[in-house]
């Protein structure tokens, strides 16, 4: 295992917090572009885990998740749409076509190095009080993955296209690179060998005992709503800005 001084950890982060918060100067962007970069800076840089806990959570792939959601706001991912409200006010947003790719490509490659952080600086799992991912870690890539599932392409024999296909390991080595559901359960079994599944993740043994995809996805985000987006302890780090905005009255709980 790699080990580090006390206090190495910090300064990289602060030394490259520095370097991306000099790439905006008031000579060379206007102050609103300055705005626009610096609430997209700050989802960013808390996207990778705490650099002082040296621990990682849903939180912080939350904060990454709505980095994208701010590049697709402001229109990096192709074209967007309006969405009036009730105040005769208008955002934009990405359409569906967008949004799913964005998901499973760059979400895809972000774990990458989230898993990399995670093994090489021996990261904590963040949030032990009810704040958690369901792999120690994670809880978007899950829900994302069990979405693309929800069409067969025709890649996965018919018989096997049901959540109970993630105990065949050789499905997980063929299908695991096509399907991120299928490459999460595999990089979890292979962190954790000789562990029965059960053991090691109940909840996702008992998520492979529902009978379809789309009832997995259905609860899988009702999961991310109430145990990561209804916990203060993630929601106080977002920096609501002018491109993701606080638009709703603040509960009195």
């Amino acid at each position: 295992m790699l080990s580090y001084p006390d206090g190495v950890i910090q300064h990289c982060s602060e030394a490259g917090y520095a370097v991306a918060t000099n790439t905006v100067t008031t000579d060379s962007k206007r102050k609103e572009d300055n705005a626009v970069v610096t609430e997209l800076r700050e989802y960013l840089h808390a996207g990778f885990g705490h650099p002082i806990r040296l621990d990682y959570g849903t939180g912080h792939e939350s904060s990454f998740l709505v980095f994208l959601l701010c590049l697709c706001k402001i229109g990096c991912f192709g074209s967007t749409q309006q969405i009036s409200s009730g105040d005769s006010s208008s955002s934009s947003t990405a359409t569906p076509p967008v949004l799913a790719p964005v998901a499973l490509s760059i979400f895809s490659q972000y774990l990458q190095v989230t898993r990399g952080l995670q093994t090489d600086y021996m990261l904590e799992p963040a949030g032990s009080h009810g704040v958690w991912g369901l792999d120690d870690y994670h809880c978007l890539p899950f829900y994302f993955g069990a979405c693309q599932l929800i069409q067969n392409d025709g890649s996965i024999p018919e018989e096997q296209h049901s959540p109970s296909c993630i105990h065949g390991n050789n499905l997980l080595q063929t299908k695991g690179d096509m399907y991120m559901y299928l490459g999460c359960i595999r990089y979890i079994k292979s962190l954790k060998k000789g562990v029965p599944f059960f053991e090691s993740s109940p909840m996702l043994d008992d998520i492979s005992h529902i009978p379809s995809w789309t009832k997995v996805s259905t609860g899988l985000l009702r999961l991310y709503e109430g145990e990561v987006l209804d916990k203060r302890p993630v929601v106080q780090h977002f920096m609501f800005g002018n491109i993701f905005k606080a638009t709703w009255k603040a509960s009195q709980k």
